[in-house]
């Protein structure tokens, strides 16, 4: 049972709007919550792909969303939003007026503006809303956190993130992916797991410095560099990179440097790593925390939270919109070339 509900917590019914490709994870995560006898159960699922709504078992199927929504009130608790990402906001507002609790896959939206009509709605409806930033619930970056926060090896002095893949192959349903103006390209849609991280460890920094590089028309900036500045001579780099060939030997790293020591995390595929180095020299090895089912984790929290009515305070909507409004931040400072963007 996960430690994230108490076995008493009532059951919820669940929508999944979107059974593409990330709904796979999360289906598997719903699954896990079932075989465990958990508080939730999948009732229904929406997709505009007739394909994707076979071999569901008894769940009720639906192939618009409007439709979706006004025949599961009463019925469903929340919904679980796989779209692509130029639909987040839309379904997110609509199903909260609708009366439905909202999880929503990351990013939050394409812009900072529609990541707060989110957060406005869920305030005006009384509705729990989570983005689902699923890197918050690996057992690894929440030990990473724990040390930035305990000040068990100091003060932090800089950090370092790079995360980088890439497919040769259509991505996504008619190939969404490769539209920044559907997807908000590389930055909104793998390098946004590292702003996150980001702001959930050090906060939002001051300013922001960036460039970028368009590999793939109309993609938006498939490669970047960005700088983050932090009035106490704190400094954070992110790198991303989603045009690597074949997708081999991609990179999944991050290092938190501190006055007494430093952090160093890989998740690559083949050359995974988690180590925590002293001041003098004395490593421990933590690799023995990589292998956290980390959708199980988020999903099974924000369950948690709609059965015993806590509030989100993991992952807030609040903050995940403060992590678009920072891709925002570091896409004008590289259409400018790098200039300094003040936040």
């Amino acid at each position: 049972m996960s430690p994230y509900f108490e076995e008493s917590a009532p059951m919820l019914k669940a929508g999944v709007v979107g059974n593409g490709g990330i709904a796979g994870s999360h289906n598997r995560a719903y699954g896990r919550i079932r075989q465990e006898a958990g508080p939730v159960v999948v009732e229904a699922y929406c997709d505009i792909r007739p394909e994707r709504l076979t071999d569901l078992g008894e769940a009720r199927t639906y192939g618009d969303i409007d439709e979706m929504l006004a025949r599961e009130q009463g019925r469903l608790d929340y919904v679980d939003i796989c779209l692509p990402t130029y639909l987040h906001a839309e379904v997110a507002v609509k199903a909260m007026q609708a009366g439905f609790h909202v999880l929503c896959e990351k990013p939050m939206a394409l812009n900072h503006g529609l990541a707060q009509e989110m957060c406005r709605t869920a305030k005006e409806t009384g509705r729990t809303l989570m983005v689902g930033h699923v890197n918050r619930f690996m057992d690894d970056r929440r030990l990473i956190r724990d040390v930035v926060r305990s000040g068990e090896l100091g003060t932090v002095r800089s950090a370092e993130f790079y995360r980088e893949g890439g497919s040769q192959e259509p991505m996504g349903y008619n190939n969404w992916f490769r539209d920044g103006t559907l997807s908000g390209g590389a930055m909104l849609d793998l390098h946004i797991h590292d702003v996150d991280l980001i702001v959930w460890m050090f906060g939002m920094p001051q300013a922001v410095s960036a460039t970028g590089a368009v590999v793939i028309p109309g993609s938006g900036y498939d490669a970047m560099s960005v700088n983050y500045l932090y009035d106490d001579n704190v400094f954070v780099h992110a790198g991303c990179d989603w045009t690597i060939q074949h997708d081999r030997f991609n990179t999944r790293a991050m290092r938190v440097n501190f006055t007494h020591g430093y952090v160093f995390c890989d998740r690559s595929p083949d050359r995974q790593a988690f180590v925590k180095v002293a001041e003098d020299g004395t490593v421990t090895d933590l690799a023995e925390h990589l292998g956290s089912d980390f959708f199980y984790n988020e999903i099974s929290y924000y369950a948690g939270c709609l059965a015993e009515g806590r509030e989100v305070v993991e992952c807030p909507p609040e903050q995940s919109a403060e992590a678009v409004r920072l891709v925002m931040a570091e896409m004008a400072s590289a259409d400018q070339h790098g200039t300094r963007i003040e936040l």
